[in-house]
Protein backbone atom coordinates (compact mmCIF):
# COMPACT_ATOMS: atom_id res chain seq x y z
CA UNK A 1 0.00 0.00 0.00
CA UNK A 2 1.38 3.63 -0.82
CA UNK A 3 1.18 6.25 1.11
CA UNK A 4 -1.59 7.97 -0.63
CA UNK A 5 -3.44 4.81 -0.17
CA UNK A 6 -2.31 4.98 3.52
CA UNK A 7 -3.76 7.97 4.09
CA UNK A 8 -6.90 7.03 1.97
CA UNK A 9 -7.88 4.32 4.48
CA UNK A 10 -8.60 7.04 6.92
CA UNK A 11 -11.10 8.56 4.53
CA UNK A 12 -12.85 4.83 4.63
CA UNK A 13 -12.62 4.13 8.57
CA UNK A 14 -14.60 7.94 8.23
CA UNK A 15 -16.94 6.77 5.73
CA UNK A 16 -17.63 3.25 7.76
CA UNK A 17 -18.08 5.09 11.16
CA UNK A 18 -20.53 7.35 10.06
CA UNK A 19 -22.31 4.77 7.96
CA UNK A 20 -22.59 2.59 11.19
CA UNK A 21 -23.31 5.67 13.58
CA UNK A 22 -26.35 6.09 10.83
CA UNK A 23 -28.05 2.44 11.32
CA UNK A 24 -27.66 2.22 14.65
CA UNK A 25 -29.33 5.15 15.29
CA UNK A 26 -32.08 3.22 13.42
CA UNK A 27 -31.42 -0.20 14.95
CA UNK A 28 -31.87 1.58 18.85
CA UNK A 29 -34.13 3.28 17.64
CA UNK A 30 -37.33 1.44 19.74
CA UNK A 31 -35.61 1.57 23.45
CA UNK A 32 -35.74 5.26 24.09
CA UNK A 33 -38.56 5.42 22.48
CA UNK A 34 -40.14 2.67 24.64
CA UNK A 35 -41.89 4.61 26.88
CA UNK A 36 -43.57 6.95 24.11
CA UNK A 37 -44.58 3.67 21.98
CA UNK A 38 -46.30 2.09 25.09
CA UNK A 39 -48.15 4.97 25.30
CA UNK A 40 -48.97 5.72 22.01
CA UNK A 41 -49.52 2.57 20.67
CA UNK A 42 -50.54 0.69 24.28
CA UNK A 43 -47.84 -1.44 24.18
CA UNK A 44 -46.51 -3.88 26.86
CA UNK A 45 -43.34 -5.02 27.84
CA UNK A 46 -43.42 -8.40 25.64
CA UNK A 47 -44.31 -6.30 22.83
CA UNK A 48 -42.15 -3.70 23.46
CA UNK A 49 -38.66 -6.42 23.69
CA UNK A 50 -40.21 -8.15 20.44
CA UNK A 51 -39.63 -5.36 18.50
CA UNK A 52 -35.90 -5.08 19.06
CA UNK A 53 -36.13 -9.48 18.75
CA UNK A 54 -37.53 -9.34 15.43
CA UNK A 55 -34.91 -6.38 13.99
CA UNK A 56 -31.80 -8.87 15.20
CA UNK A 57 -34.03 -11.84 14.23
CA UNK A 58 -34.30 -10.54 10.45
CA UNK A 59 -30.44 -9.40 11.00
CA UNK A 60 -30.13 -13.01 11.34
CA UNK A 61 -31.90 -13.88 7.72
CA UNK A 62 -29.48 -11.56 5.96
CA UNK A 63 -25.99 -11.66 7.27
CA UNK A 64 -24.96 -14.42 5.31
CA UNK A 65 -26.24 -13.72 1.88
CA UNK A 66 -24.76 -10.18 2.64
CA UNK A 67 -21.33 -11.49 3.25
CA UNK A 68 -21.29 -13.35 0.25
CA UNK A 69 -22.69 -10.44 -1.53
CA UNK A 70 -19.70 -8.41 -0.94
CA UNK A 71 -17.13 -10.79 -1.37
CA UNK A 72 -18.89 -10.96 -4.97
CA UNK A 73 -20.20 -7.31 -5.60
CA UNK A 74 -17.43 -5.27 -2.87
CA UNK A 75 -18.49 -2.87 -0.29
CA UNK A 76 -18.89 0.41 -1.96
CA UNK A 77 -22.25 -0.66 -3.64
CA UNK A 78 -23.65 -3.31 -0.98
CA UNK A 79 -23.50 -0.48 1.85
CA UNK A 80 -25.05 2.17 -0.46
CA UNK A 81 -27.98 -0.43 -0.63
CA UNK A 82 -27.99 -0.73 3.06
CA UNK A 83 -28.05 2.83 3.86
CA UNK A 84 -30.65 4.28 1.53
CA UNK A 85 -32.65 0.82 2.09
CA UNK A 86 -33.12 2.04 5.60
CA UNK A 87 -33.89 5.39 5.43
CA UNK A 88 -36.65 4.31 2.44
CA UNK A 89 -37.92 1.84 5.55
CA UNK A 90 -38.08 4.81 8.84
CA UNK A 91 -39.48 7.23 6.41
CA UNK A 92 -42.71 4.82 6.16
CA UNK A 93 -42.40 3.91 9.63
CA UNK A 94 -42.35 8.11 10.46
CA UNK A 95 -46.51 7.46 8.51
CA UNK A 96 -47.68 3.87 10.84
CA UNK A 97 -49.58 3.91 13.68
CA UNK A 98 -50.64 -0.05 14.28
CA UNK A 99 -48.07 -2.71 16.01
CA UNK A 100 -48.83 -5.19 13.33
CA UNK A 101 -46.73 -2.79 10.61
CA UNK A 102 -44.20 -1.54 12.97
CA UNK A 103 -43.65 -5.28 13.89
CA UNK A 104 -42.78 -5.13 9.78
CA UNK A 105 -40.48 -2.18 9.72
CA UNK A 106 -38.25 -3.61 12.53
CA UNK A 107 -38.00 -6.74 10.27
CA UNK A 108 -37.27 -4.82 7.06
CA UNK A 109 -34.92 -2.65 9.46
CA UNK A 110 -33.17 -6.05 10.55
CA UNK A 111 -32.57 -6.94 7.81
CA UNK A 112 -30.56 -4.02 6.08
CA UNK A 113 -28.92 -3.87 9.78
CA UNK A 114 -27.79 -7.60 9.23
CA UNK A 115 -25.88 -5.81 6.28
CA UNK A 116 -23.45 -3.93 7.63
CA UNK A 117 -21.24 -6.30 9.98
CA UNK A 118 -20.03 -7.84 6.81
CA UNK A 119 -19.66 -5.08 4.57
CA UNK A 120 -17.92 -3.00 7.03
CA UNK A 121 -15.62 -6.03 8.25
CA UNK A 122 -14.26 -6.62 4.65
CA UNK A 123 -13.90 -3.48 4.16
CA UNK A 124 -11.59 -2.77 7.28
CA UNK A 125 -10.12 -6.17 7.03
CA UNK A 126 -8.77 -5.05 3.49
CA UNK A 127 -7.96 -1.59 4.24
CA UNK A 128 -6.12 -2.19 7.29
CA UNK A 129 -3.58 -4.58 8.38
CA UNK A 130 -3.31 -6.65 11.69
CA UNK A 131 -0.59 -3.72 13.26
CA UNK A 132 -3.85 -1.91 13.51
CA UNK A 133 -6.67 -3.38 12.72
CA UNK A 134 -8.73 -4.41 16.20
CA UNK A 135 -8.13 -0.93 16.80
CA UNK A 136 -9.87 0.39 13.58
CA UNK A 137 -12.62 -2.64 13.97
CA UNK A 138 -13.14 -0.75 17.66
CA UNK A 139 -13.26 2.43 16.23
CA UNK A 140 -15.72 1.52 13.39
CA UNK A 141 -18.05 -0.47 16.24
CA UNK A 142 -17.73 2.55 17.88
CA UNK A 143 -20.67 3.65 16.06
CA UNK A 144 -22.68 1.41 17.46
CA UNK A 145 -22.72 2.98 20.71
CA UNK A 146 -22.23 6.15 19.39
CA UNK A 147 -25.81 6.00 17.36
CA UNK A 148 -27.29 4.28 20.18
CA UNK A 149 -26.20 7.50 22.32
CA UNK A 150 -27.76 9.42 19.76
CA UNK A 151 -30.63 7.85 19.74
CA UNK A 152 -30.96 7.84 23.63
CA UNK A 153 -30.79 11.56 23.53
CA UNK A 154 -32.22 12.81 20.00
CA UNK A 155 -34.70 10.71 19.99
CA UNK A 156 -35.80 11.37 22.96
CA UNK A 157 -36.17 15.02 22.65
CA UNK A 158 -38.27 14.53 19.11
CA UNK A 159 -40.71 12.47 20.74
CA UNK A 160 -41.23 14.96 23.51
CA UNK A 161 -41.50 17.97 21.72
CA UNK A 162 -42.80 16.97 18.76
CA UNK A 163 -43.91 13.37 18.09
CA UNK A 164 -42.26 9.79 17.92
CA UNK A 165 -42.88 9.52 14.24
CA UNK A 166 -41.11 12.70 13.72
CA UNK A 167 -38.02 11.03 15.22
CA UNK A 168 -37.69 7.86 13.03
CA UNK A 169 -38.93 9.82 9.80
CA UNK A 170 -35.41 12.37 10.53
CA UNK A 171 -33.48 9.15 11.13
CA UNK A 172 -34.72 8.39 7.14
CA UNK A 173 -33.61 10.68 6.02
CA UNK A 174 -30.83 11.19 7.35
CA UNK A 175 -29.92 7.70 5.85
CA UNK A 176 -30.57 8.53 2.62
CA UNK A 177 -28.13 11.47 2.81
CA UNK A 178 -25.12 9.08 4.00
CA UNK A 179 -26.10 6.76 1.09
CA UNK A 180 -25.36 9.45 -1.02
CA UNK A 181 -22.30 10.34 0.13
CA UNK A 182 -20.50 7.14 0.65
CA UNK A 183 -21.31 5.66 -3.12
CA UNK A 184 -19.52 9.36 -3.83
CA UNK A 185 -16.47 8.89 -1.71
CA UNK A 186 -15.82 5.06 -0.97
CA UNK A 187 -13.41 2.76 -2.50
CA UNK A 188 -13.98 -0.94 -2.60
CA UNK A 189 -9.77 -1.69 -2.06
CA UNK A 190 -6.42 -0.86 -2.46
CA UNK A 191 -4.74 -1.18 -5.63
CA UNK A 192 -2.41 -4.02 -4.01
CA UNK A 193 -4.86 -5.84 -2.06
CA UNK A 194 -6.99 -6.21 -5.43
CA UNK A 195 -4.24 -7.76 -7.24
CA UNK A 196 -3.78 -9.98 -4.41
CA UNK A 197 -7.12 -11.62 -4.22
CA UNK A 198 -7.24 -12.57 -7.87
CA UNK A 199 -4.11 -14.22 -7.44
CA UNK A 200 -5.24 -15.97 -4.65
CA UNK A 201 -8.29 -17.59 -5.87
CA UNK A 202 -10.91 -15.00 -4.35
CA UNK A 203 -13.73 -17.83 -3.48
CA UNK A 204 -11.41 -20.59 -2.52
CA UNK A 205 -12.88 -21.50 0.93
CA UNK A 206 -16.41 -22.08 0.77
CA UNK A 207 -19.32 -21.45 3.12
CA UNK A 208 -19.21 -25.48 4.51
CA UNK A 209 -15.64 -25.07 4.95
CA UNK A 210 -15.61 -21.93 7.15
CA UNK A 211 -18.75 -23.66 9.21
CA UNK A 212 -16.55 -25.95 10.50
CA UNK A 213 -14.23 -23.62 11.39
CA UNK A 214 -14.23 -24.39 14.99
CA UNK A 215 -12.58 -21.56 16.05
CA UNK A 216 -15.10 -19.10 13.93
CA UNK A 217 -18.29 -21.26 15.38
CA UNK A 218 -16.96 -20.79 18.97
CA UNK A 219 -16.33 -16.86 18.61
CA UNK A 220 -19.61 -16.54 17.46
CA UNK A 221 -21.43 -18.44 20.38
CA UNK A 222 -19.05 -16.62 22.55
CA UNK A 223 -20.89 -13.58 20.82
CA UNK A 224 -23.86 -14.83 21.35
CA UNK A 225 -23.91 -15.10 24.87
CA UNK A 226 -23.17 -11.69 25.51
CA UNK A 227 -25.13 -10.79 22.78
CA UNK A 228 -28.12 -11.28 25.37
CA UNK A 229 -27.30 -8.67 27.77
CA UNK A 230 -26.39 -6.45 24.53
CA UNK A 231 -30.00 -6.64 23.06
CA UNK A 232 -31.39 -6.60 26.40
CA UNK A 233 -29.51 -3.49 27.88
CA UNK A 234 -30.59 -1.82 24.35
CA UNK A 235 -34.21 -2.45 24.93
CA UNK A 236 -34.92 -2.03 28.66
CA UNK A 237 -32.44 0.01 30.35
CA UNK A 238 -34.57 3.29 29.77
CA UNK A 239 -37.65 1.09 30.68
CA UNK A 240 -35.46 -0.37 34.13
CA UNK A 241 -34.35 3.00 35.23
CA UNK A 242 -37.57 4.50 34.75
CA UNK A 243 -40.21 1.90 36.02
CA UNK A 244 -38.08 0.13 38.81
CA UNK A 245 -35.65 3.19 40.10
CA UNK A 246 -38.46 6.08 39.26
CA UNK A 247 -36.11 8.22 36.95
CA UNK A 248 -37.46 10.75 34.84
CA UNK A 249 -37.79 9.35 31.14
CA UNK A 250 -35.17 12.05 29.92
CA UNK A 251 -32.64 11.45 33.01
CA UNK A 252 -32.90 7.35 31.57
CA UNK A 253 -32.51 8.38 28.15
CA UNK A 254 -28.83 10.34 29.51
CA UNK A 255 -28.13 7.21 31.34
CA UNK A 256 -28.76 5.55 28.59
CA UNK A 257 -26.62 7.75 26.59
CA UNK A 258 -23.22 7.24 29.22
CA UNK A 259 -23.76 3.57 28.69
CA UNK A 260 -23.34 3.86 25.07
CA UNK A 261 -20.75 6.34 24.55
CA UNK A 262 -18.44 4.03 27.71
CA UNK A 263 -19.17 1.25 24.81
CA UNK A 264 -18.22 3.12 22.06
CA UNK A 265 -14.85 4.22 24.27
CA UNK A 266 -14.36 0.67 25.31
CA UNK A 267 -14.66 -0.65 21.58
CA UNK A 268 -11.32 1.81 21.04
CA UNK A 269 -9.76 0.91 24.12
CA UNK A 270 -10.03 -2.85 24.18
CA UNK A 271 -8.45 -2.58 20.53
CA UNK A 272 -5.73 -0.58 21.17
CA UNK A 273 -4.94 -2.95 24.22
CA UNK A 274 -5.57 -5.91 22.19
CA UNK A 275 -3.32 -4.42 19.29
CA UNK A 276 -0.58 -2.66 21.26
CA UNK A 277 -0.10 -4.16 25.00
CA UNK A 278 -1.27 -7.99 23.94
CA UNK A 279 1.27 -7.48 20.62
CA UNK A 280 -2.30 -8.83 18.53
CA UNK A 281 -3.75 -11.48 20.89
CA UNK A 282 -7.64 -11.04 21.28
CA UNK A 283 -8.47 -13.71 24.12
CA UNK A 284 -6.99 -12.31 26.65
CA UNK A 285 -8.96 -8.81 25.71
CA UNK A 286 -11.97 -11.05 25.93
CA UNK A 287 -11.57 -12.61 29.11
CA UNK A 288 -11.18 -9.35 31.11
CA UNK A 289 -14.60 -8.17 29.56
CA UNK A 290 -16.29 -11.37 30.25
CA UNK A 291 -15.21 -10.65 34.08
CA UNK A 292 -16.28 -7.22 34.11
CA UNK A 293 -19.60 -8.51 32.63
CA UNK A 294 -19.99 -10.79 35.28
CA UNK A 295 -19.14 -8.52 38.39
CA UNK A 296 -21.66 -5.50 36.72
CA UNK A 297 -24.17 -7.50 36.11
CA UNK A 298 -24.72 -9.25 40.01
CA UNK A 299 -23.99 -5.72 41.03
CA UNK A 300 -26.98 -4.47 38.94
CA UNK A 301 -29.31 -7.61 40.72
CA UNK A 302 -29.14 -5.62 43.79
CA UNK A 303 -29.81 -2.21 42.99
CA UNK A 304 -32.78 -0.59 44.98
CA UNK A 305 -34.50 2.58 44.41
CA UNK A 306 -33.48 3.34 47.74
CA UNK A 307 -29.74 3.71 46.33
CA UNK A 308 -28.34 7.26 45.61
CA UNK A 309 -28.74 8.48 41.57
CA UNK A 310 -24.83 9.03 41.85
CA UNK A 311 -24.22 5.19 41.90
CA UNK A 312 -26.12 5.05 38.46
CA UNK A 313 -22.72 7.10 36.64
CA UNK A 314 -20.12 4.32 37.28
CA UNK A 315 -22.81 0.74 36.78
CA UNK A 316 -24.14 2.52 33.46
CA UNK A 317 -20.73 3.29 32.40
CA UNK A 318 -19.07 -0.37 33.07
CA UNK A 319 -22.28 -2.06 31.78
CA UNK A 320 -21.59 -0.48 28.35
CA UNK A 321 -17.68 -0.91 28.55
CA UNK A 322 -18.34 -4.45 29.38
CA UNK A 323 -21.63 -5.60 27.17
CA UNK A 324 -21.01 -2.66 24.73
CA UNK A 325 -17.34 -2.62 24.21
CA UNK A 326 -16.08 -5.78 22.94
CA UNK A 327 -17.52 -6.34 19.68
CA UNK A 328 -14.71 -4.99 17.56
CA UNK A 329 -12.23 -7.85 19.54
CA UNK A 330 -14.67 -10.66 18.93
CA UNK A 331 -15.51 -9.54 14.72
CA UNK A 332 -11.28 -9.95 14.49
CA UNK A 333 -10.97 -13.14 16.11
CA UNK A 334 -14.07 -14.18 13.64
CA UNK A 335 -12.73 -12.62 10.55
CA UNK A 336 -8.74 -13.70 11.32
CA UNK A 337 -9.83 -17.52 12.32
CA UNK A 338 -9.88 -17.38 8.32
CA UNK A 339 -8.48 -16.11 4.90
CA UNK A 340 -8.87 -12.40 4.17
CA UNK A 341 -10.47 -12.71 1.05
CA UNK A 342 -13.35 -15.20 2.80
CA UNK A 343 -13.71 -11.95 5.29
CA UNK A 344 -17.14 -11.24 4.70
CA UNK A 345 -18.47 -14.50 4.90
CA UNK A 346 -16.67 -14.71 8.16
CA UNK A 347 -18.14 -12.31 9.01
CA UNK A 348 -21.63 -13.14 8.00
CA UNK A 349 -21.82 -16.34 9.13
CA UNK A 350 -20.59 -15.60 12.66
CA UNK A 351 -22.91 -12.68 13.12
CA UNK A 352 -26.04 -15.23 11.85
CA UNK A 353 -24.93 -17.30 15.11
CA UNK A 354 -24.04 -14.01 17.29
CA UNK A 355 -27.79 -12.51 16.36
CA UNK A 356 -29.22 -15.22 18.41
CA UNK A 357 -28.29 -14.34 21.24
CA UNK A 358 -29.52 -10.70 20.06
CA UNK A 359 -32.48 -12.05 18.90
CA UNK A 360 -33.40 -13.84 22.13
CA UNK A 361 -32.12 -11.18 24.76
CA UNK A 362 -35.02 -8.62 24.77
CA UNK A 363 -37.76 -11.48 24.72
CA UNK A 364 -36.03 -13.95 27.87
CA UNK A 365 -35.11 -10.42 29.39
CA UNK A 366 -39.04 -9.17 28.86
CA UNK A 367 -40.28 -12.80 30.29
CA UNK A 368 -38.27 -12.79 33.32
CA UNK A 369 -38.87 -9.32 34.32
CA UNK A 370 -42.11 -11.33 35.69
CA UNK A 371 -40.69 -12.67 38.40
CA UNK A 372 -38.67 -8.81 39.12
CA UNK A 373 -35.75 -6.93 37.33
CA UNK A 374 -33.19 -8.45 39.69
CA UNK A 375 -34.17 -12.28 38.06
CA UNK A 376 -33.73 -10.75 34.83
CA UNK A 377 -30.54 -9.24 35.57
CA UNK A 378 -29.14 -12.71 37.09
CA UNK A 379 -29.79 -14.40 33.69
CA UNK A 380 -27.80 -12.11 31.93
CA UNK A 381 -24.94 -12.58 34.48
CA UNK A 382 -25.26 -16.05 33.70
CA UNK A 383 -25.23 -16.04 30.20
CA UNK A 384 -21.30 -13.66 30.70
CA UNK A 385 -20.23 -17.05 32.69
CA UNK A 386 -20.68 -19.27 29.25
CA UNK A 387 -18.84 -16.80 27.60
CA UNK A 388 -16.41 -16.76 30.07
CA UNK A 389 -16.10 -20.58 29.57
CA UNK A 390 -15.91 -20.43 25.90
CA UNK A 391 -13.04 -17.50 25.80
CA UNK A 392 -10.61 -20.58 26.90
CA UNK A 393 -12.33 -23.11 23.76
CA UNK A 394 -11.06 -20.59 21.34
CA UNK A 395 -7.36 -20.49 19.86
CA UNK A 396 -5.42 -17.44 18.45
CA UNK A 397 -4.94 -17.89 14.85
CA UNK A 398 -3.29 -14.73 13.80
CA UNK A 399 -2.83 -13.96 9.87
CA UNK A 400 0.28 -11.90 9.16
CA UNK A 401 -0.31 -8.30 7.58
CA UNK A 402 -1.77 -9.11 3.70
CA UNK A 403 -1.68 -5.19 2.71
Amino acid sequence: MNQQQTGYRWIILIIIFLSQVVLSIAAYAWGPLGPFLKKSLLLNNVQIGSLTSILYLSSIISGIPAGISVDRWGVRLNLFICLVFTGLTMIVAGFINQYALLVIISALIGASYGMINPIASKGITLWFDQTFRATAFGIRQMGVTAGAAVAGIVLIYFAQTRSWHTAVFTIGLTAISMGVMEFLFYRDMPAGAKFKIKKGAKHKTGLLELIKNRNLISASVMLAFLGLGHSSISAFWVLFLKEYLNFTPMLAGTFLSITMVSGGVGRIVWGIVSDRLFEGRRLPVMKIVCAMAITVTLITCFWSPALPVYLAFPIAAILGFSFLGYQGIAVVIMVEACEPESAGRAAGIGTTIAFVGMVLGPMLFGSIIRFGYPAAWFSIALASVVAMFLCYIIKENKHKAHL
